[in-house]
């Protein structure tokens, strides 16, 4: 057996995240709602069985020159985990088209290693019953919290634990406009978490309870003027405090007339939720600048 496939990578946003805990292991739980997008990296991959397992990655695109193609990257660690699990010893060649820039806030390198998992199942036939893909998630979530959601095809997760009880949401709405800018240089998310203080359990609740309406409204294809109001991030309180082009990047998009601009996961990217489209294009024109790279998008798997 020997053919290539392509798969899309989609990168993610969070319209939600509140920090609820912090556990003896240092990892944090966490309430938030997960938004793929129509954009994120391409990867295409081919295997066939071998005496020994071999793995070549290749990676290319407009920030793949500070990425390693070996035993570190996310892609690799994917592939590996996956011939171990199934007890299969494969020639395997992976080329990644890197389109996402790196510590971002788009989960991008989660998806990737989704993909490949996701791609490697198709390559080898791998028929994912109820307690494969539950041994598959484990796999994933030991490669990163944010893999699991990525190995699903739908665009709408709510995460609760460190991001792996996982609730698909079934949507009813148009997309808005998402705009993505990235200010030209990353977040580390370990800092993000160790700045950062946790809400008292009262605003958590509160915070809880505005997560639960933009699921309601999500599910209820309610326009954007009801639901981008309840949109949160939680990590901005360390992120842009030390981070000063992330908050600058934010503060532009408001005062250039997105309403609704939020830090996306442990940042360093930056988006907003914009209803006109040709609204939307005259923001992008004006914030592209100072090195920084910015995407016009929408919701993956929906209308606009």
């Amino acid at each position: 057996m020997s053919s290539e496939i392509s798969v899309f990578a989609p990168a993610k946003i969070n319209l939600f995240l509140e920090v609820t805990g912090k556990r003896e292991n240092g990892y944090h739980d966490l309430a938030t709602l997960f938004a793929k997008l129509a954009i994120g990296d391409d990867i295409k991959i081919s295997a066939q069985k071998a005496d020994k397992t071999e793995i070549n990655l290749k990676i290319k695109g407009p920030f793949g020159a500070n990425l390693k193609g070996d035993k570190s990257n996310l892609a690799y660690k994917a592939a590996n985990a996956f011939f171990e699990y199934f007890g299969i010893k494969a020639h395997c060649d992976i080329r990644l088209e890197k389109n996402m820039p790196l510590g971002s806030g788009l989960g991008a390198g989660s998806s990737d290693a989704a993909a490949v998992i996701n791609a490697l199942c198709q390559l080898f036939n791998i028929e994912l019953n109820a307690k494969r893909m539950k041994d598959l998630l484990q796999i994933a979530a030991k490669l990163g919290a944010d893999v699991p959601v990525f190995l699903y095809p739908e665009t709408f997760f709510k995460a609760q634990g460190i991001g792996e009880v996982l609730t698909p949401i079934k949507s009813k709405i148009r997309s808005p406009w998402v705009i993505i800018a990235y200010p030209g240089e990353g977040s580390d998310t370990k800092e993000a978490y160790t700045k950062l203080a946790i809400n008292p359990q009262e605003k958590i609740l509160t915070h809880i309870s505005n997560l639960n309406k933009l699921v309601y409204s999500i599910e209820n294809g309610s326009p954007l003027q009801d639901y981008a109001h309840l949109i949160y991030n939680k990590l901005e309180d360390s992120v842009l405090t030390y981070k000063g082009s992330v908050a600058r990047l934010k503060q532009e998009l408001i005062g250039l007339g997105a309403q609704y601009a939020l830090m996306s996961g442990s940042g360093s990217c930056v988006f907003a939720l914009v209803q006109d489209e040709q609204k939307a294009k005259g923001i992008v024109k004006e914030i592209e600048k100072d090195g920084r790279t910015v995407f016009l998008t929408h919701f993956w798997r929906t209308q606009v």
